[in-house]
C-alpha cells in the first residue's frame, strides 16, 4: 500500500509543473479558438437578417416582375385596342364617304364604293371587306385571296351586329386551307336600323405584327386570345390553339384582368399577368421566365455567401494574429509600456503566463484608448469625406434626373401631339363636308380637341419654367385691344353666364411692354378659370383700371370661391382644390402656376382673393406700363398660291398622312402620300413636288436625315421642306433648320395654319 502511495506521489505534477502547462499550448491553441467563436457569433444575426432580406426580395421581386407583366400586357391591350378601334373607324369612314345607308344594293357596284373598299383593304392589307344587308345577304365583297382560298367569316358577330346595331370584334376563324383570320365589323345604320353591316376581314398575322412591334425579350411570351379562348396571336410558336391550363385558371379567378404564376405550353414557370381589349373583350397575357427574373437575385445571393465565407476567413486570421499578440515573455510587456508611455506604437508579443495579465490588460486599455482616440478622429473625417461624397452624388443624380425630365417631357408632348394631329385635320374634312346632322359631335370634339391640346402646352411650359429655360420676345404692346380680342374668342365658352367688361377711359391708351403669345396666354388661363368654376347661370367681371405706372386688370367670378389654406397656394405648380366640386372641372393645376411665373417674367405682379367657399373669387394682374411705339407694325396676310401646285406628304402615321393629304387636295394642292423615306424617293422623281411635308420620327431614317439626303442629292432637291412633328422645342427647330428644312411646325397644326405657311412657302419656291 505504501509503494502505490509514493508511486502515485512521484507522478503527479507540481504547482509550478501545472501552472506552466495551463500558460502552455493547451491553453493558447484554445484562446485562439474562443476568439474566433466570440467574432463569428457577430455574424450569427447578420446571417439571419440576410436570410430573411433575402426571402423578401425573392417575394418582391416575384410580385414586381408579375406587376411588369400585368403593366405589359395592359399596354399590350391598349395598342390592339387601338387597331381595332382604327379599323372601325375606317370602316365609319368608308360607309359615310359614298353614304352607303342611302344605296340600294344594285347601286353599290354602280357607285365609287367598291373601288374606294378596294383601296383601303390593300392600303390596310385587309383580305376582305364585305357587305350584307340586314337579312344577310351578300351585296358585295371585294379583296378576295387568290387561289380560290376562302377566308372565315363567323357569323356570331355578324348576328351581334344585327341585334345590337353596335359594331363588333369576331373571333377567330380557320379558311378552308387552314388560315387564320377574324372580321371587325360596322353596322350602317338608316332611321336607327341596320340597313347593311360593312365587315373587315383580317388575318391574325396582323395581331402578330403589333406583339412583334414591342420588340420584346426573345424568352418572354405574349399570346393573344379571342372571346371564345382561341388563340389570334403568340410571339412563340405552339401547336395548342388554346392558352394552358394555367392561364386559364388565372383568367378565370380575375375576370378583365390580373396576374399570378403560370406554366407556359412549353413547361416554363412564369410570372404572368394579363388584361382584357376591351372593344373586343380579347385577352392579351405576357409571361416572363421566373428564372430569367429572378437571375439578379440569385447573382446576389451568392455574393452574399461569398461574402460570408470571406468573412469567416478574415475573422480566422484575425483570431490567431490577436492570440499571438498576447504569447510574449514579460520583457515585452516593459518595452511595451515603455512605448505606450513615450506615445509610440505599442507592440505586444504572445503572453502564456498568468501572473503577467493584469499587466497586459492595463496595457492593452491604455492602447485601446489611445487607438479609439484616433479612430473616432478618423471616423469624423472620413464621415466629412463621405458626406462631401453623397452631396456630389446627389447633385450629380438630380442633373441626370432633370435631363431626364426634359427628355421625357419632350417625347410626351411627341406622342400626345401625334395623334392629336389626324384628329384635328379630320374634324377640319368633316366640317368642309357640312355635314349638319354631326354638327354638334364635332363641335364637341373641336372642344375637346382643343381641351387636350391646351393641357399638352401647359405641361411643357411647366417644364421649361421650372427648369428656367423659358424665354419670351417683349414688345410694345397695347393692352386693352389685345384683352378685348382675347374675350372675343372665349365668348363662345360662356354659355348663360353673365359678363361685364368695364374698361376705365384713363386704361385705353395705356401700352405694356410683354410678349403678345405669352400675354393672350395669361388673359386666356385667368378668363377660362373664371369660366370653369362659375355656375352657368353665374356672373363674371373684368374691370380694367390704370394704377400709378401700372395697369391692373380684375378677374371677378361669383363662382365656387377659395379657402384662406386653398389661397396661400392657389399658384402652386399642380395644385388643385381638394373638394369634389371642384375636380369635376379637371385640369393639371397648372393654369394659375403658369399665369404666375409669365407675370412675374413681364416684371409685375398677380394676387388671388375669396371670401371663402362658395363666395367666388378675385384675381388681379398688374403690369408696368411703357411708352408707345413710334411706329406701328401691321401683320399681313399671306397672299393665295395661284394654280395647283404639288405636295408630297411623308408620315409613317397612315392616319395623320392621308388626313393630310385630303385637306391639301380639298385646299386645290396635287397631294401625293409616301409612309416610308424609301417610298417617298420613288415617288419624287415622277412627281417632282414643290414642296414637301416630313415627320420626323420616320422608320429606316429620321426625318432630319431624309432632309439631309435630299439636300444632297444629285440633282438636289430644290423644293421647300416643312418639318411636321410632335416634337416642338426650341432645340428641335433649330435642329430641323439645321438638317435643311425651310419651316418647323409642331403637331398638332391648324389646318389654316398649315395651309397660310404653305401658300407663303410656295410663292418663293424656285421655278423647275
Amino acid at each position: 500500500m505504501s509503494m502505490k502511495a509514493g508511486g502515485g506521489s512521484s507522478q503527479a505534477p507540481s504547482a509550478a509543473q501545472g501552472s506552466r502547462v495551463a500558460g502552455g499550448t493547451n491553453v493558447s491553441r484554445p484562446l485562439r479558438f474562443r476568439l474566433f467563436l466570440l467574432a463569428a457569433s457577430g455574424l450569427v444575426p447578420l446571417a439571419l437578417v440576410l436570410l430573411l432580406a433575402s426571402a423578401y426580395l425573392a417575394s418582391q421581386r416575384q410580385r414586381e416582375t408579375e406587376r411588369a407583366a400585368l403593366e405589359l400586357s395592359r399596354a399590350l391591350a391598349t395598342a390592339i385596342d387601338a387597331e381595332l378601334r382604327s379599323t372601325v373607324s375606317l370602316l365609319d369612314n368608308l360607309a359615310h364617304t359614298v353614304q352607303l345607308s342611302d344605296l340600294d344594293p344594285h347601286q353599290v357596284h354602280a357607285s365609287v364604293f367598291e373601288p374606294l373598299a378596294k383601296r383601303v383593304a390593300q392600303s390596310h392589307s385587309w383580305r376582305l371587306v364585305m357587305l350584307v344587308d340586314a337579312d344577310s345577304n351578300l351585296v358585295m365583297r371585294v379583296g378576295d385571296p387568290g387561289n380560290g382560298q376562302v377566308l372565315p367569316v363567323e357569323p356570331g358577330s355578324l348576328s351581334q351586329v344585327l341585334a345590337t346595331g353596335a359594331p363588333s370584334v369576331g373571333s377567330v376563324a380557320k379558311g378552308s386551307r387552314g388560315q387564320e383570320a377574324f372580321a371587325v365589323r360596322f353596322p350602317v345604320l338608316k332611321d336607327g336600323r341596320v340597313r347593311y353591316v360593312l365587315s373587315a376581314v383580317m388575318t391574325t398575322a396582323q395581331v402578330l405584327d403589333v406583339v412583334a412591334r414591342q420588340q420584346l425579350a426573345p424568352s418572354w411570351v405574349v399570346a393573344v386570345y379571342d372571346q371564345n379562348g382561341n388563340r389570334v396571336a403568340r410571339s412563340l410558336a405552339s401547336n395548342s390553339p388554346r392558352y394552358s391550363p394555367s392561364l386559364q385558371e388565372l383568367i378565370r379567378q380575375n375576370g378583365q384582368q390580373g396576374m399570378g404564376r403560370t406554366v407556359t405550353l412549353e413547361g416554363v414557370e412564369s410570372a404572368t399577368g394579363f388584361s382584357r381589349v376591351k372593344t373586343s373583350q380579347w385577352v392579351v397575357a405576357v409571361g416572363i421566365p421566373a428564372a430569367e427574373a429572378n437571375a439578379d437575385l440569385y447573382r446576389l445571393l451568392a455574393a452574399v455567401g461569398a461574402g460570408t465565407a470571406a468573412s469567416l476567413a478574415l475573422l480566422a486570421w484575425l483570431a490567431w494574429r490577436m492570440a499571438l499578440s498576447i504569447s510574449g515573455p514579460i520583457d515585452v510587456l516593459k518595452q511595451a509600456a515603455t512605448a505606450l508611455g513615450a506615445g509610440k506604437q505599442v507592440e505586444l508579443s504572445a503572453l502564456g503566463v498568468r501572473e503577467l495579465d493584469d499587466l497586459g490588460a492595463a496595457l492593452r486599455r491604455a492602447s485601446i484608448d489611445r487607438d479609439e482616440a484616433n479612430a473616432r478622429r478618423s471616423k469624423v473625417e472620413g464621415e466629412r469625406e463621405s458626406l462631401l461624397k453623397r452631396i456630389e452624388e446627389a447633385l450629380r443624380v438630380a442633373e441626370v434626373a432633370n435631363r431626364n425630365k426634359d427628355e421625357f417631357l419632350a417625347l410626351l408632348g411627341h406622342e400626345l401631339r401625334n395623334p392629336l394631329a389626324p384628329i384635328m385635320n379630320a374634324v377640319h374634312l368633316m366640317n368642309l363636308k357640312g355635314d349638319h346632322a354631326t354638327a354638334a359631335e364635332r363641335a364637341i370634339i373641336q372642344r375637346q380637341l382643343d381641351y387636350v391640346t391646351r393641357l399638352v402646352d401647359d405641361l411643357l411650359d411647366a417644364s421649361r419654367i421650372a427648369s428656367k429655360r423659358f424665354v419670351i420676345n417683349p414688345l410694345p404692346l397695347h393692352a386693352v385691344p389685345l384683352l378685348e380680342q382675347t374675350v372675343e374668342s372665349l365668348r363662345p365658352m360662356l354659355g348663360g353666364r353673365k359678363f361685364n367688361l368695364q374698361i376705365e377711359p384713363a386704361a385705353r391708351a395705356l401700352w405694356v411692354r410683354a410678349d403678345e403669345a405669352r400675354l393672350v396666354q395669361i388673359f386666356n388661363n385667368l378668363l377660362g378659370n373664371a369660366i370653369k368654376f362659375t355656375a352657368p347661370t353665374g356672373s363674371i367681371d373684368v374691370h380694367v383700371r390704370a394704377q400709378d405706372a401700372s395697369i391692373e386688370i380684375e378677374f371677378r367670378d361669383d363662382g365656387l370661391g377659395m379657402s384662406a389654406a386653398e389661397l396661400e397656394r392657389v399658384f402652386d405648380m399642380f395644385f388643385q382644390a381638394r373638394d369634389q366640386a371642384r375636380q369635376v372641372n379637371g385640369g393639371l393645376g397648372l393654369g394659375l402656376a403658369i399665369v404666375k411665373n409669365l407675370v412675374d417674367m413681364h416684371a409685375g405682379s398677380v394676387r388671388a382673393q375669396s371670401e371663402g367657399l362658395g363666395k367666388g373669387a378675385t384675381v388681379t394682374v398688374s403690369l408696368p406700363t411703357c411708352a408707345p411705339p413710334t411706329e406701328r407694325r401691321i401683320k399681313t396676310a399671306a397672299p393665295a398660291v395661284s394654280g395647283p401646285s404639288k405636295v408630297l406628304v411623308v408620315d409613317d402615321n397612315r392616319d395623320a398622312a392621308d388626313t393630310v393629304a385630303m385637306l391639301l387636295s380639298l385646299s386645290g394642292f396635287q397631294a401625293q402620300v409616301a409612309y416610308t423615306p424609301s417610298a417617298a424617293f420613288d415617288l419624287i422623281d415622277g412627281f417632282s413636288p414643290e414642296l414637301a411635308l416630313l415627320d420626323i420620327g420616320l422608320p429606316e431614317m429620321d426625318g432630319y436625315e431624309m432632309a439631309r439626303r435630299l439636300r444632297a442629292s444629285r440633282p438636289p432637291f430644290r423644293g421647300k421642306l416643312v418639318a411636321l412633328t410632335g416634337y416642338g422645342q426650341q432645340a428641335d427647330v433649330e435642329k430641323a433648320l439645321a438638317a435643311g428644312f425651310d419651316a418647323h411646325l409642331t403637331k398638332p397644326v391648324a389646318p389654316e395654319a398649315l395651309l397660310e405657311l404653305l401658300a407663303r412657302l410656295l410663292l418663293t419656291a424656285p421655278v423647275g
